[in-house]
């Protein structure tokens, strides 16, 4: 969501509000940062509607003479980047693109989230091997011309970071266009055995993590069951938008799985081990798992799960104005259930169905636009809402929520 403001003069410079809907003096930074807190609580963000130059947005959302209503809760120095380092990799910087310069439905590799838990390690291709173990009766072990050599799909998907927020403008997320080759047929020639349940996806990245009071060496990894691996056919991944992986991006094979969340998307992938058993190091069992309460007759259970498939979810990334009338954009994604609307709230107005842009795959994003006018000089609160095909809705209310992950509150 955004409360939004713009001045009465073109050329008069835009003032941060202490408030929603206040029409006062510019305030001190702590003020603006106070309010952009109680804000935040409430599920709203905030826009100012001054008027600046478009840049980059797709030319079929708006004419050309639209200006740019810039959010006045977006901190001036704010770009998605993390602080330059000595040591940089090409595209390490993104921690989450600035959807207010959301300008492609592809998302450039360089604009591109990238997440690392362990570091960024830097595989050789003439020595790379992906190893099929485990419960299996038929081990593989596949160079990457191996992969190349196998039957070559393409499919583009969005996802986003498990932790996703507001914080980060909702901007760690990404649509791009993925080539490789799928899991499925690798799997069946490797022949599981009949009480093989469990995938376990290795990575090669590692990191000391303290166990019970004692310090062990361990491989990033995460687990799927082999029906939601049958579910989603996921992809073993070589090139991003047509050139081959970066290191940053999981150099030289990722596992791509439509429709779940970034941590699921296992970068410089190594092993894939078949199991009898769920795999429950930190980040199956101890890290990305949300805690939730619910009402059970009259009383509050607490339940933890592992955050996998894509909550619905929308994102406004620009308001733009011409004369008087007023766009707002954004983009729409799910777990590859097709959206069935989308919905724009300006201040205490009825919901409105916005304009869907509706790509071929549900597995992709969409864009929305919304058009309204006569927007009084102040600030104004605007909201967005996905709901798919199965009603699954944005919440309004994530306060029974008490871990970071699957922010899909209303925004």
């Amino acid at each position: 969501s955004h409360p939004a403001r713009y001045p009465d003069s073109e050329t008069g410079p835009l003032c941060r509000r202490p408030t929603v809907n206040s029409d006062h003096s510019t305030t001190p930074m702590n003020s603006v940062l106070s309010r952009r807190e109680m804000v935040r609580s409430a599920g709203l963000a905030t826009v100012g509607l001054a008027l600046t130059p478009v840049s980059g947005w797709p030319a079929t959302w708006f004419a050309q003479e639209a200006r740019v209503v810039p959010f006045t809760d977006v901190g001036e120095n704010f770009t998605g980047l993390r602080p330059q380092g000595d040591n940089d990799l090409p595209g390490q910087r993104p921690i989450a693109q600035d959807m207010r310069e959301l300008s492609s439905w592809v998302t450039p590799t360089e604009d591109f989230f990238n997440v690392s838990h362990y570091g960024y390690p830097e595989l050789d291709a003439s020595s790379y091997r992906l190893q099929f173990t485990g419960l299996v009766e038929r081990p593989l072990s596949l160079t990457l011309e191996d992969l190349r050599s196998r039957p070559r799909v393409e499919a583009t998907t969005v996802f986003e970071c498990g932790g996703n927020s507001r914080g980060m403008l909702h901007g760690m997320v990404g649509n791009a266009r993925w080539t490789g080759t799928p899991l499925l047929p690798l799997l069946a020639e490797a022949r599981p055995t009949s009480d093989s349940r469990e995938a376990h996806f290795w990575a090669a990245d590692t990191g000391v993590e303290e166990i019970r009071g004692n310090e062990y060496e361990q491989n990033f990894a995460r687990s799927m069951s082999l029906d939601h691996v049958s579910e989603t056919g996921p992809m073993l991944a070589y090139e991003m938008n047509g050139e081959p992986l970066t290191t940053v991006h999981g150099f030289p094979v990722r596992l791509i799985v439509p429709g779940w969340y970034g941590v699921c998307q296992v970068k410089w992938l190594q092993r894939i081990e078949l199991s009898a058993d769920r795999l429950m190091t930190r980040f199956m069992a101890k890290d990305y798992v949300t805690l939730m309460g619910r009402d059970v007759n009259g009383k509050t259970q607490w339940v933890e799960t592992s955050v996998t498939r894509l909550r619905v979810k929308s994102v406004i990334a620009r308001v733009t104005r011409s004369g008087d009338d007023f766009t707002i954009f954004g983009a729409a994604w799910s777990d590859g259930t097709p959206l069935d609307r989308v919905e724009v709230k300006v201040d205490d107005e009825d919901w409105r169905a916005a304009t869907l842009e509706r790509p071929d795959d549900p597995h992709t994003w969409t864009f929305f636009s919304l058009e309204t006018a006569g927007l009084a000089p102040g600030e104004h609160t605007v909201v967005s809402r996905a709901t798919d095909a199965e009603g699954r809705t944005q919440p309004v209310d994530l306060s029974m929520k008490r871990t970071r992950w699957e922010n899909n509150e209303l925004f």
